[in-house]
Parts: structure tokens; sequence; C-alpha cells
């Protein structure tokens, strides 16, 4: 990992993000306040970037009750070196999306035992950015997905979308398994193809970046 990495530390009960620690010790640098005249300019550039990869963790504590039972949390940023992004790229058999040169990942602790790893993304479907959580764990023979979640959409087959029918699917999938509908995964209604594909190729993305920059 970059010697440039901040890690955030959190609140065991909130995970509140109190301050901004650089990994070499020193104290990140603060953001300065925009002029108001520059905040039409931000909002405008941040809009542009709405169904890219970027994507904040909206519930962490109802997602740690919800998938491991309990737990606290850290905030992990990676920055991927050119080899990083030309591994992972080659394993994906896409090119990362722009935003990507830094991701985030976020390991849950009981205690002081590391329980899992989770990590957000925003794909693409049909209707707009699709934001999925996915929850990583050790598997007998490498990282094994333990849960996926939707958080935010605006897809007409929502509901469906977010059913444990389609979402049970991605439990237990690891790096060998293909995340492809009409192979080993259904999709979560007629007309869904497209959502259902992203969310597919978001877990698939998230599992390989976990494997190459977030195991303990």
């Amino acid at each position: 990992m970059s010697s440039h990495n901040l890690l955030f530390a959190s609140s065991s009960k909130t995970g509140i993000v109190p301050r901004a620690v650089r990994s070499d010790g020193g104290e990140a640098t603060r953001s300065k306040r925009l002029s108001p005249a520059f905040a039409p300019l931000v909002m405008l550039l941040l809009a542009g970037t709405a169904a890219a990869s970027l994507c904040v963790w909206r519930q962490p504590d109802a997602d740690i009750s919800g998938i491991f039972g309990s737990g606290s949390y850290k905030t992990v940023f990676a920055d991927i070196t050119a080899v990083q992004k030309q591994e992972i790229e080659e394993r994906l058999g896409f090119p990362l999306d722009a935003d990507e040169t830094q991701f985030k990942y976020f390991p849950v602790f009981k205690g002081k035992e590391r329980v899992g790893t989770v990590m957000t993304h925003a794909g693409k479907g049909q209707f707009g950015a699709i934001e999925v959580v996915v929850a990583v764990v050790a598997g007998d023979s490498g990282p094994v997905i333990k849960e996926v979640r939707i958080q935010r959409d605006r897809e007409k087959a929502k509901a469906a979308l977010r059913g444990r029918e389609f979402l049970g699917q991605f439990k237990g999938k690891g790096l060998s398994d293909a995340f492809k509908l009409g192979d080993d995964l259904e999709t979560a209604a007629p007309g869904a193809d497209k959502a259902s594909q992203a969310v597919a190729t978001a877990a698939r993305k998230l599992l390989i970046v976990y494997d190459e920059l977030g195991r303990p």
C-alpha cells in the first residue's frame, strides 16, 4: 500500500470519522472552503461524476449490524500504482473508471479481530447509478462475498433488484466465478438485465480490488 494512503479512525458505535491521519503519522490537510461563486461549478463537476464509481457508504451501522451482527469499522484509502491498475484491469477484462485512481474500503472488527471488509461502488444501471455495498470475508481458497446490498437506485425493478432471490445469488462467490447473467446468475426481473449485470459487475470488481489492495 502506498505511503500516502490515509487511514481514518472511526467510532466503534457510529462509524463517524473525527479526523484524517496520514499513514506517515502526520495530519491530513483540510480542504479550504470554496467561495460561493464557485459552488455552481463544483456542483456541475460532481453531477458529471455521479454515475462513476465513487460512492459513499450511507448506512454503515445498519449494514454492519445486518451483515456481521455487530462490530466497528475503519476507513482506509488506498492509492493504486500503475502496476496495480494494470493487474486489476487485466483481471477485470476492461479498464477502470476514470475516477478510480484511489479505492476506499472498510475493515470491520469485533474487538481486535477483523471479521470482514465492506466496499462500495456506483454502477451504471438502466435509469441511473446503482450504489452497491459488498461485504467480503476470507474463504477456504481466497476471499468470498458474504453479502451484497443496494443502498440507492432508480430502477423500475427496484424491489426485485433488492430482493433475496437476486442478491442471495452472490453469497459465497469468489474470484473464479463469472458474475455473469445467463452463466452463474439470473436476472432480477424481466427487462432488468442491465441493472442486474451492473450489480454483478460492481460486486466482481470490488472482490478483485479487495484481493489486490484490501487483504489483511
